[in-house]
């Protein structure tokens, strides 16, 4: 009888075969379309500076580029999906950038979704019975953050609209 050589102990699973590990997370996020600014809440399970596995309710087409915005970060990636399922969808970044004076004045629109985004969840906080003063200071958003958005916001009605909306809320607490 003649013998075989061992078998090779198994490699990594192919998640784990990048170059770059990805941390595993649960982040909130919004992907927004860069033609014509509609957006979807998200939640950003793992994320690497190449790339970021995310979930939307539903498969997203591949190649298609858009944004990602990490509301908790306060990072805006420019991504293409490379895969997708009804679970997830994998992104790889383009290109990066923080939500500052750096933002390519074609990606100013991500201040409005921003601002949107965090007054979700502090409304979700709010409805749990938070006041609204520490649920707006909870998801970041404390007056030197809105003063920073309201640059932004010069000629955008809705954006407008949604600092004031955030303002009230802060002067609701001072009272």
């Amino acid at each position: 009888m003649h013998k075989t050589a061992p078998d090779a102990a198994p490699g990594p699973a192919p998640s784990e075969q990048r170059r770059l590990p990805r941390k595993n997370t649960l982040l909130t996020g919004v992907i927004a379309d860069l033609e014509s600014e509609q957006s979807w809440e998200c939640t950003i399970h793992d994320i690497s500076t190449r790339g970021a596995a995310v979930a939307v309710g539903g498969r997203m087409p591949v190649s298609a580029e858009l944004c990602l915005l990490d509301t908790e970060n306060r990072t805006a990636h420019h991504a293409r999906v490379t895969w997708s399922n009804y679970e997830r969808s994998g992104l790889l970044f383009i290109r990066s950038h923080a939500m500052g004076f750096g933002l390519p004045p074609k990606m100013r629109f991500l201040w409005r979704l921003l601002l949107e985004a965090k007054l979700r969840q502090a409304d979700r906080a709010v409805a749990m019975g938070i006041s609204a003063e520490l649920a707006l200071g909870s998801v970041g958003l404390a007056r030197e953050h809105l003063h920073q958005m309201a640059r932004y916001a010069s000629a955008d009605k809705r954006f407008q609209q949604l600092l004031q909306r955030a303002e009230h809320l802060l002067h609701e607490g001072d009272e």
